[in-house]
């Protein structure tokens, strides 16, 4: 695949969730289980990772379609104050196996922006470096979503993990 970029973002939810509030907001849900089907399709990969109403995320893949999809992205009402944080060229895929990989590991990230100057989670200050790091955390961990699945399974007919709790 030529001409591959990653985009990173970040975007503010319209439907916040209270801090009392536990488990993943349905709309978490819907948007992994229609990016996984569509992203596959595409040949897009990338993670998602949702925490303090905010959504960050990356997209990778061959340059038109990743841009394309963004564009869509941009427009949905699920979410507002998108901004770009990254666009770069890229010589190989980071999350080649994911369509759409979700991380959710608050001590971990907590651990990170503690460690790098940041007392909560605010995309729209990082740096490069910081969105290098976050990358490399998610890299390394888990998808809870799919955890009777290969990482690379079609999630949208199987709808295993606690995802199948949104659409039986």
């Amino acid at each position: 695949m030529a001409n591959l970029i990653r985009i990173v973002y970040a975007s503010t939810t319209t439907n916040p969730i209270a801090p009392k509030d536990s488990g993943v907001q349905r709309d978490i849900g819907r948007i992994l289980l229609q990016s996984r089907e569509n992203n596959r399709k595409q040949e897009i990969g990338g993670v998602l990772y949702f925490s303090n109403n905010f959504f960050f995320q990356c997209l990778e893949g061959e340059s038109a379609a990743v841009n394309e999809l963004y564009n869509k992205i941009s427009q949905d009402p699920r979410h507002t104050d998108v901004r770009f944080l990254s666009v770069k060229p890229i010589p190989t895929r980071q999350f080649a196996d994911w369509s759409m990989k979700y991380v959710a590991l608050e001590d971990n990230v907590s651990k990170l922006l503690r460690d790098n100057g940041f007392s909560d989670f605010q995309p729209y200050e990082f740096d490069d470096e910081m969105i290098d790091k976050m990358l490399a955390l998610f890299v390394t961990e888990d998808d809870p979503s799919l955890k009777e699945t290969p990482a690379n399974s079609d999630v949208a007919q199987k709808k295993s993990g606690w995802l199948s709790r949104f659409f039986k």
